[in-house]
């Protein structure tokens, strides 16, 4: 670290660049009432703190890297009549009076080895900052080119590489002859507008590919940069201006669009030193390349060339907005081994808008992103608090990637604010899982393994040919050994894991069977049932058993026996009442009373807290017998049971469990009986009349029961018998019955 009073003995001193002698060759020939007019004052700077809960808070610099006060010599290869030029000491005075933090200039391309050969290299502080630290600091660079295409620039800076070639193994060995570990003594490189062809490589052999890796350190940030994340390139993402010593006539339209006065459109050329914000009226018209610094650390030419060795880095589409995040202790830009116990990414991530006043500037969106699956975020998180502005976001994430970028989005023109990624060397496999033995007798224990995934796995399991065919989460693990109860196992059962973190990061699926137990049919169940409705059962053996029905509500840890069936029989229905049992998962078990080892259960299902207050019935169908023409029990609410020539029908309905009946309505269709009586039983052997009663012929008509009066409040009954019989002559020869609805 490099503390005030003990600057590097290589740096320079602070200077005033207007009082600087000119530089050999060094002229200003652009028009000046195309030039921006330079601010009086220093304009308001970005310089922001942020995580201050770490140390103080890490430090925010913006500034630009690419700029040329020198303009192009020719244009589509026809000499100009001069070369456009700004003096350097006017481009950086311009750039600190604009209030950039940082600011470099180069040549363009490989022109003018002599103009570089005088170019200053060192810190520039015009003022310095309430703590001392210089307002601005300047980097001279060179421009250079490599390949076929015009356009594969690089920049250098600190020990710069003068390089045209094709070649790239020449370009790593120029390279290579201007590295060291050490920053201060080392090139520092930037990839400038990388295009389509995205020519720039990295060597093949490890030791060139390494120092080769670490020396390019920042690439302007376009869409090329996931596609140098995927070559191999360590490169953290920059946003600088490009900006050229110019004229309106180099520029072409818009700068030579006039209003009908005359006037420019644009009043004011791109110039090096200048935002284009300025010349283009928007914020975002072109973003910043950021740096941090960690709390203490001086802002001096030494620790900015630390910051883009430990790629420190961040670019941003609106000058104020700066982020930074750290992951398991390790700060953005970080290349990592796992430890043995790290299966979990930690992530804190903290986004600031200096002057940010909720206009805009507030937070809308954080996204992380892998460069191999650029298409869709691997996380997001959406923001609607238009009083966002300090940003601050904590999240696990299993280290499947070997790369993740992570991205910020404010509100005003979705400016975004890319930070360096963070590399895995060795990130984990994704899970996968199998059974030692996939057919298990029903007193083993049967066993998951689990290769891969993180930390913690969800162990979800679903039953296999039945109606049942969602996946339901049976519980969060983090040993990669899952013994399974073989008390609450189906005999037919498929089980896969899902990362807790990342829900699309899921296994294979495995199915297990049990060799020896009852086959359970799993209710079917297409929306959560409420407390106090029916859940059928049904069962079935290849040889006869009697059986018990037990519940459980905690997964099978404890069960409560409901009912019995004491005729041996190999299959069979069961209605489970849910009255009581809301807000539970609710598992169901067939046990043979005679070998209580040999049983079937079902998966969990949800009883919702929700009260039913209509009292179900159970399905069936109709049957003739010799009490009446039709007796049927029905639960679906679009079919109807009917007379025929005058013949008595009993509609007989089974409650599931003793109710308290306050209320009966019976729908009928188009045509209704002439007469009708109503029985009730406890137990379906001894009936009572209750209630009868006469109709006259009304379509579509309703008959509504009150018998809250009676006494106790209501009929106490567990199966009850609707009797209807006749018909009305002329008008049709059956009579239609469509629901009986009861209600407690």
């Amino acid at each position: 670290m490099s503390r005030r009073g003990s600057r590097s003995p290589w740096m320079l001193l602070a200077t005033v660049l207007s009082a600087s002698p000119g530089l050999a060759s060094d002229t200003t020939n652009v028009g000046s009432s195309d030039r921006y007019p330079l601010p009086a004052v220093r304009e308001s700077r970005y310089r922001n703190r942020i995580a201050t809960e770490l140390g103080g808070g890490w430090q925010t610099f913006v500034g630009d890297l690419h700029s040329h006060p020198r303009g192009h010599s020719e244009m589509g290869g026809v000499s100009l009549d001069y070369t456009p030029q700004i003096r350097r000491d006017e481009v950086l005075l311009s750039a600190f009076r604009h209030g950039y933090d940082f600011f470099g200039t180069s040549n363009h391309t490989t022109f003018w080895p002599s103009y570089d050969e005088d170019d200053p290299v060192g810190q520039v502080s015009l003022e310095q900052d309430a703590n001392g630290q210089p307002e601005m600091l300047t980097l001279a660079g060179v421009e250079s080119h490599l390949g076929s295409d015009p356009e594969h620039h690089f920049n250098s800076f600190n020990r710069r590489i003068r390089f045209n070639s094709n070649s790239l193994w020449n370009w790593h060995h120029e390279i290579l002859n201007h590295y060291s570990t050490d920053p201060l003594q080392s090139t520092h490189v930037q990839l400038n507008h990388p295009n389509e062809d995205v020519f720039f490589a990295l060597p093949t052999e490890p030791d060139r590919r390494r120092n080769v890796r670490d020396a390019v350190e920042l690439a302007e940030y376009n869409d090329r940069y996931f596609e140098l994340l995927r070559r191999g390139f360590r490169v953290a993402p920059a946003s600088n201006t490009d900006s050229h010593a110019t004229t309106r006539a180099q520029l072409g339209e818009p700068f030579t669009f006039q209003h009908p006065n005359g006037a420019w459109v644009l009043p004011y050329i791109d110039e090096p030193g200048v935002p284009r914000e300025k010349i283009h009226g928007r914020d975002t018209a072109q973003g910043r390349t950021g740096i941090v610094l960690p709390p203490g650390e001086w802002f001096d030419y030494g620790n900015f060339l630390r910051a883009l060795r430990n790629r420190w880095v961040y670019r941003t589409a609106l000058p104020p907005a700066s982020g930074f995040f750290m992951v398991n202790g390790r700060t953005m830009g970080s290349e990592f081994s796992l430890t043995p116990a790290e299966r979990r990414l930690d992530f804190t991530v903290w986004g600031t808008t200096k002057d940010g006043t909720g206009g805009g500037n507030n937070w809308t969106k954080l996204r992380v992103w892998s460069p191999f699956q650029p298409g869709t975020p691997i996380k997001e998180f959406t923001y609607t608090d238009p009083s966002l502005i300090d940003l601050k976001q904590v999240f696990s994430l299993t280290p499947y990637e070997s790369i993740y970028v992570i991205t910020l989005n404010q509100q005003w023109e979705n400016a975004e604010v890319t930070l360096a990624p963070i590399w895995v060397q060795n990130p984990v496999a994704k899970p996968t899982i199998s059974f030692e033995y996939p057919v298990n007798p029903r007193q083993t224990v049967p066993v998951i393994f689990v290769n891969g995934g993180g930390d913690t796995v969800e162990l979800q399991r679903a039953r296999t040919g039945t109606d049942f065919n969602g996946w339901q989460t049976v519980g969060t693990v983090s040993n990669f050994f899952i013994p399974l109860d073989p008390a609450v196992l189906p005999t037919t059962s498929q089980w896969r894991v899902v990362d807790p973190h990342q829900p699309e990061v899921v296994s294979n699926a495995i199915t297990l069977t049990v060799s020896n137990g009852i086959e359970v049919k799993q209710p079917h169940l297409p929306t959560p049932p409420a407390d106090g409705v029916n859940v059928r059962l049904s069962w079935s053996n290849p040889t006869p058993v009697a059986v018990d029905y037990y519940a459980s509500r905690d997964n099978g840890a404890t069960w409560t026996k409901l009912a019995e069936s004491v005729s041996p029989t190999t299959f069979a229905d069961w209605n489970f009442y849910t009255g009581g049992w809301g807000g539970s998962n609710v598992t169901l078990k067939v046990v043979d009373r005679a070998d209580p080892g040999h049983f079937g259960v079902t998966l969990p299902f949800f009883v919702s807290s929700e009260v039913q207050l209509k009292i179900p019935a159970t399905s069936g169908n109709a049957t003739i017998n010799a009490i009446a023409a039709y007796t049927v029990t029905d639960s679906d609410l679009g079919s109807c049971w009917w007379t025929s020539n005058g013949n008595e029908q009993s509609v007989y309905i089974d409650l599931g469990q003793v109710h308290l009946v306050k209320r009966m309505e019976v729908l009928f269709g188009n045509w209704n009986p002439p007469s009708w009586y109503m029985g009730i039983s406890l137990n379906g052997y001894q009936w009572g009349m209750q209630d009868s009663g006469s109709l006259s012929y009304v379509p579509h008509q309703t008959l509504v029961k009150d018998y809250t009066d009676r006494s106790g409040g209501g009929l106490t009954a567990r199966y009850i018998r609707f009797y209807a019989a006749g018909t009305f002559s002329g008008i049709t020869s059956h009579s239609r019955i469509c629901d009986i609805r009861l209600y407690r």
